[in-house]
């Protein structure tokens, strides 16, 4: 395991990363469907191709990080490449030039600023097996680096926050969100790849096409990407929907930014819950419980949202943003600890395989996972407006059918994916003494 500075140092490289999370599907997908009068059907379909063709650009990333390495390692050269695509992508996308902007527009910006975030992203990750290659110290790394994700994710909707404090409009939110992404993200990413060592030594590497024949019967595997894919669909589905509940069901639109700044407050705090969990009970007994209180957590909002529907608008935020709070103790929980057993596999597979394959693996789990983020943007949208006739510019003078669908889809799907994922992660069988046997096999073959 590398120092705790290097630890630091490795997990600051994705702190400008949540630009393309949720200010993307909270802010940008209603900012183009509202202030370019795209609409949100349009926005929907636009979202959704653009992610399902970064969905196969996937399998490509991790075979560039697996079959051609560098004279700097494994990573770091990709991980550069990825700097010029992210910085143009999200000028672009933040700021745009034009007055007047088509779904062709979006596209094409959503396409590109995936497509580099995918590149650098599996390359980190797959990073993470030779930074720390021991069971619980994975957790501990990776745990830090959602760490810093979240804290980024702070700062990030802290701003549309101030803004919306001091009077400021929808576009300035969206464009000082692109300001601080275009400044950091090459600043975390250059001190990192400076300063961290990188494996050197690398496995010959076969088609990664031809090992997800492999990858699909490995039952371990699969689990952590189904639990994925359902934890994804559940948070992208209420982020997505996120500013349409607050502004049609619960009229606080005003109130928006400052309540995501609660969630992810309480976030960082329930991280470090759930990484002391993992540690001491098991990394997937403790994501199990993670989406099991998310699915409660979701319920209670529910019937609590219902009960305060008439309340005055004071009544009304002295409930909501609690529960706000308790909800976004959940958030963070399973993502790192899912991420620590897909490295726990890729140390298996290597054992089995004799090769090196971490960057498929990773692909792999992103490939699929981003399927039911991709569908958790694009379907409701398409649903609420052509379905239920959801117009967003309305708010609450929305018919009530359209209001009513709303409040139950943001909450009844996202509780069912949770119950399922946490039912899917008790299934998983690689636990820490196998790991640790593992481990110690591939050192004394001089495998690290």
């Amino acid at each position: 395991m590398i120092s705790k500075s290097k630890q630091f140092i490795y997990s600051s490289m994705v702190f400008t990363f949540p630009v393309a999370g949720v200010p993307i599907f909270v802010y940008i997908l209603p900012f183009y469907a509202s202030n370019y009068n795209l609409g949100l059907s349009l926005v929907g379909f636009v979202f959704f191709a653009g992610r399902m063709i970064d969905v196969f650009t996937d399998p490509i990333m991790g075979a560039l990080v697996d079959k051609f390495p560098s004279k700097w390692g494994k990573h770091k050269h990709w991980i550069i490449l990825s700097l010029p695509v992210l910085f143009l992508s999200m000028y672009f996308l933040f700021l745009p030039p034009e007055k007047s902007i088509s779904g062709w527009y979006l596209f094409v910006c959503l396409f590109f600023l995936y497509t580099g975030f995918t590149l650098s992203g599996i390359a980190q990750l797959s990073w993470a097996s030779f930074i720390a290659p021991n069971y619980d110290d994975r957790t501990r790394l990776l745990t830090l680096r959602e760490f810093f994700s979240l804290v980024s994710t702070l700062c990030v909707i802290s701003i549309p926050a101030l803004i919306e404090i001091f009077g400021g409009d929808f576009e300035s939110k969206i464009n000082a969100i692109g300001i601080f992404g275009l400044i950091g993200i090459p600043i975390t990413i250059i001190f990192g790849v400076t300063l961290l060592p990188d494996k050197k030594k690398t496995l010959s590497s076969p088609n990664p096409f031809a090992s997800y024949k492999r990858f699909l019967s490995n039952k371990s595997l699969n689990i952590l990407v189904l639990a994925s894919v359902l934890i994804a669909f559940g948070q992208s589905f209420t982020g997505g929907l996120y500013l349409m509940l607050i502004d049609a069901v619960l009229e606080l639109e005003a109130f928006a930014s400052r309540a995501i700044l609660i969630n992810f407050i309480f976030a960082i705090v329930g991280l470090f819950f759930w990484r002391y969990l993992g540690i001491k009970l098991s990394k997937h007994k403790s994501a199990a419980i993670c989406c099991f209180y998310a699915s409660l957590a979701l319920f209670i909002q529910f019937l609590l949202i219902y009960a305060l529907l008439e309340s005055p608008v004071s009544i009304k935020i002295l409930g909501f943003f609690p529960m706000v709070a308790i909800v976004g103790f959940a958030f963070s929980g399973a993502a790192p600890l899912i991420n620590s057993m897909v490295a726990d596999l890729s140390d298996q597979d290597e054992f089995e395989e004799q090769t090196n394959q971490s960057g498929s693996m990773y692909a792999y789990l992103t490939t699929i996972t981003k399927i039911g983020f991709t569908f958790a943007i694009a379907a409701p949208y398409i649903f609420l407006e052509k379905i239920l006739g959801f117009d967003i510019n309305l708010g609450s003078l929305n018919s009530d059918t359209s209001i009513t669908g709303l409040f139950y889809m943001y909450h009844f799907l996202p509780i069912v994916c949770n119950l399922v994922a946490g039912f899917v992660l008790l299934q998983y069988t690689l636990k820490r003494t196998q790991h640790e046997i593992i481990r110690n096999k591939l050192h004394s073959k001089n495998y690290d």
